[in-house]
């Protein structure tokens, strides 16, 4: 697996993989050529450690690494959630992460319209809308995540994708307020967040947003070439 860095808060971590199958245009992860190959079982050793609580898995996709992530999972001492994009799981996948007791899935539907998601990651959304009924029908607590962008994914898409997911069940359902990336689009305001969130809630019962969630990382560390006690001498104090 290729890993660009650990982010710490306190005990929960995130792992950012390298490496995405989406190309979005207002993508706000770091931008790095640089990375370390781990396997499952260095990565674990390292998280245990640490004595992480809680793990994300995020990106980049994480699911490029689709046959390591399982092993990582059944080895990790922590509460672990995944985060992506859904276009890479399918049936077989859902199971084996069902089989491993993966704590939660957050998938990230970045728009409904098909037109849309094409012109925003280069890639069609059908897969990740089927990945969406996969995971209503598992046994896995899963959340699905849309980043608000004015002007691009607003009020009227926020709409349509809160009406396909109350299709399927009622869903649990977060508006993320977006990161400005590239000259894309401003940062949406709380107003237009809550407003959002308003029209979310006449058909979902369970929505929330990025307002409700404020913690921050208190250290980024970076993995490049180091070994297990580097980092874990390097993650020992936070900085101020």
């Amino acid at each position: 697996m290729k890993i660009s860095y650990l982010s710490l808060s306190g005990k929960r971590c995130t792992v950012q993989f390298y490496g995405c199958n989406f190309r979005c245009k207002g993508c706000f992860a770091m931008q790095t050529n640089r990375y370390t190959e781990m396997t499952p079982s260095r990565l674990s050793a390292i998280i245990n450690q640490l004595g992480i609580h809680e793990v994300v898995l995020a990106g980049g996709e994480p699911t490029i690494y689709r046959k390591e992530l399982p092993s990582f999972i059944k080895s990790c001492n922590a509460r672990t959630i995944l985060s992506t994009n859904g276009s890479l799981m399918d049936r077989a996948f859902v199971t084996e992460l069902e089989n491993v007791c993966l704590d939660e899935v957050h998938i990230d539907l970045k728009a409904y319209t098909r037109e849309l998601h094409e012109w925003y990651t280069g890639v069609s959304n059908e897969k990740v809308l089927d990945a969406i009924e996969l995971l209503n029908d598992s046994n896995l607590n899963f959340e699905v995540i849309t980043v608000f962008i004015p002007d691009i994914i607003d009020n009227d898409e926020i709409e349509r994708i809160a009406t396909f997911l109350s299709g399927i069940g009622d869903i649990n359902y977060r508006i993320i307020r977006y990161v400005p990336a590239r000259g894309l689009s401003r940062r949406p305001t709380e107003e237009e967040i809550k407003e959002a969130v308003s029209i979310a809630r006449k058909y979902l019962s369970n929505v929330t947003s990025s307002l409700d969630y404020r913690a921050h990382p208190l250290k980024s560390v970076r993995l490049y070439g180091q070994d297990i006690m580097d980092i874990t001498n390097a993650a020992g104090t936070p900085e101020r």
